[in-house]
């Protein structure tokens, strides 16, 4: 065991990333992170490169690469391991153009106007000012009629919502020929509506209702940690560490899984709004992308996307930020996630480290900083509701 209380892996040598027959994208370099047994005195060596061993047997070397086929050399001692993956040619300029924005009914990419009910979720109805945007104009409830047309060249549907033009995937939407065709200046539900503007202020915890959410779950492993270790792990151990806190604390709290399962992605926010919790945490850990050193990446950060979760991401952020001294805080920050964009309930997702590194991985599953992380949680919380 190492101080994590996780169980060393029993192989010699080990790699975790990048993985046999894995496909890169176009990079000039990519980290590369293992484990080997803590016994070995023997150098790692890293092709060609010795490289140091962190005291979990938990190693990082950073490689260069070229596109197609690349292999990787490692070896230690009498053990060594030899692994192939694929690097993608870098994009050939001009290969990408923009959407050009439809601003007129009469756009020669409009097709002709009809009756479209939408048949998804209130989360997967996103009118998105143009497609394939992450920001959303509005959220459909389902069995909405819109006036709506197909978009020539695309996959998306075009829909009117108070006189202005939005889209939606075919998925969201079926046509309804015998429904007569809406006005273009329909408007859209409010799905605010019956759910408190302000935090719960003035209330003790045990009025409060919390969803914790552990990010990822069954198939989707989400990101990796030198010993192998799956991401989906380490946010379910530090979720129960967090539900257990605010428990203590007094708060009412929800879980979206408890056990290996997946939720679907929409389906957690989708949780939060059918519940009426008044706060959605989602929990995660972060990883770099392939051609940054994780050492260099390494940050803890607590995300939002819409004024509503900014507020409590950043009293969240700013107590998890003082438990973890060692690590850059890089605050509370808005960006377009799906389990965060709940227009209703205050939502945030803490990346609370990174674990594709070997500091990163002991840290997270170790069970004293897993209450530190939660003790500072509920301590945001609180700070929000005042």
């Amino acid at each position: 065991m190492f101080a994590a209380g996780i169980p060393l892996v029993s192989a010699a040598l080990s790699v975790a990333f990048p993985g046999e027959g894995q496909s890169l994208p176009a990079v000039e370099r990519t980290y590369v992170i293992g484990a080997a047994s803590v016994s070995n005195a023997a150098p790692l060596v890293v092709n060609g490169a010795t490289t140091d061993v962190w005291r979990t047997g938990a190693f990082l070397a950073m490689v260069q690469v070229k596109p197609g086929t690349n292999t990787l050399n490692v070896t230690c001692g009498k053990a060594s391991l030899e692994r192939r993956f694929v690097v993608a040619e870098p994009p050939k300029p001009g290969t990408w153009k923009p959407f050009k924005p439809i601003t007129s009914a009469k756009d020669p990419r409009l097709g002709k106007p009809a009756a479209w009910r939408t048949r998804g979720t209130l989360f997967t109805n996103r009118v998105r000012p143009v497609p394939d945007d992450g920001d959303t104009l509005h959220y459909l409830p389902p069995q909405f009629t819109v006036r709506g047309a197909e978009v020539k060249g695309t996959d998306w549907i075009a829909v009117w919502i108070g006189g202005k033009i939005g889209f939606l995937p075919p998925a969201s939407l079926v046509k309804t020929p015998a429904v007569p065709v809406p006005p273009a200046n329909k408007p859209a539900p409010d799905p605010t509506a019956c759910f408190p503007s302000d935090p719960p202020r003035g209330v003790p915890p045990s009025a409060v209702r919390i969803l914790v959410d552990p990010g990822h779950g069954g198939s989707d492993t989400g990101a990796l940690s030198p010993h192998g270790w799956c991401e989906k792990a380490v946010n379910l151990s530090q979720a129960r560490a967090i539900r257990d806190a605010l428990r203590k604390a007094g708060f009412q709290v929800l879980m979206t899984r408890d056990d290996d399962s997946f939720p679907t992605l929409y389906s957690r926010p989708k949780l939060a709004y059918d519940e009426h919790v008044d706060v959605f945490i989602s929990v995660h850990h972060n990883a770099c992308r392939a051609d940054r050193n994780p050492r260099e990446a390494r940050h803890t950060t607590t995300y939002a996307s819409n004024e509503k979760g900014l507020a409590l991401a950043a009293a969240i952020q700013k107590r998890i930020a003082a438990v973890l001294p060692g690590i850059k805080d890089s605050g509370a920050q808005t960006k377009s996630l799906a389990v965060c964009r709940n227009p209703a309930v205050p939502s945030c997702l803490l990346e609370v480290d990174f674990i594709n590194l070997p500091e990163g991985e002991e840290a997270s599953w170790d069970p004293e900083r897993q209450k530190k992380v939660a003790a500072a949680v509920v301590q945001g919380v609180l700070d929000w509701m005042e």
